[in-house]
């Protein structure tokens, strides 16, 4: 039988996926939660009344989430400079289809 394999591998199999205490202490009563009521997959807003039960609470007015990083604004600026200049890959979606 193969090994039963858990949260653990995935640190192992996947580096930069370290999981901080709040974190587990949250994936602990997201998966004591769905063993207690039966639920595979919690709603939203079972997974709001989690993190409320953990002690969860606005302290600061909302702010706006960036849609793009700099890193991502430079990545798709320099991607269409390529394709202005017409550096396309080879096979690419912007090849024309076979006459």
């Amino acid at each position: 039988m193969p090994p039963i394999r858990g949260f653990s591998v995935s640190n192992e199999n996947f580096p930069g996926s370290d999981y901080t205490a709040d974190e587990w202490e949250f994936v602990a009563a997201v998966a004591a939660y769905q063993k207690r009521w039966g639920r595979r997959y919690p709603s939203w807003r079972e997974a709001f009344n989690i993190l409320v039960a953990l002690g969860y609470r606005k302290v600061a007015p909302p702010t706006a989430l960036p849609r793009m990083t700099a890193a991502e604004c430079e990545m798709i600026a320099r991607a269409r400079q390529r394709f202005e200049e017409g550096s396309h890959p080879p096979g690419g979606a912007t090849s024309a289809p076979p006459a």
